[in-house]
C-alpha cells in the first residue's frame, strides 16, 4: 500500500507543478527577463521538480522555439531550451539551450 500512496504523492506533486507552470505563462512576472511570451504557454513539456518537505521550490521545463537570427529574415532555427522556474523568487532560468537545426546542418535552408 505504500507503493499506492507514494505514486498518488507522486502525481499530486506532478499535476501542481504543472499547474504552476502554467500559471507562469498568464501571470508573467516570472517571464520577465527571459524571450518567453505568454504565445509559448502550450509549448513547454516538463522534465522534472524538486520538492522541500510538501512544497515544490523549482521546476524544470524544456521548450522547442523557433527564432529568427534577425527580424528581417525569413529563416527561422529549431532550438531546443531548457528552464528552470524558480517557484519561491518566482523567476525563471535558461539552464542550457540547443540550436537543432545547425546541429542537423540545416540551418542555410529558406
Amino acid at each position: 500500500m505504500r507503493w499506492i500512496r507514494n505514486w498518488l504523492r507522486k502525481r499530486k506533486l506532478e499535476q501542481k507543478a504543472r499547474e504552476l507552470v502554467a500559471a507562469a505563462f498568464v501571470y508573467k512576472k516570472p517571464l520577465a527577463g527571459t524571450s518567453l511570451k505568454p504565445r509559448h504557454a502550450n509549448r513547454w513539456v516538463l522534465q522534472g521538480f524538486e520538492v522541500k518537505g510538501d512544497e515544490i521550490v523549482a521546476i524544470r521545463f524544456g521548450i522547442v522555439r523557433h527564432p529568427r537570427p534577425y527580424a528581417f529574415s525569413r529563416q527561422s532555427h529549431k532550438v531546443l531550451e531548457f528552464y528552470v522556474y524558480d517557484v519561491e523568487n518566482e523567476s525563471i532560468q535558461v539552464t542550457r539551450g540547443e540550436n537543432l537545426t545547425r546541429g542537423s546542418a540545416a540551418d542555410a535552408d529558406d
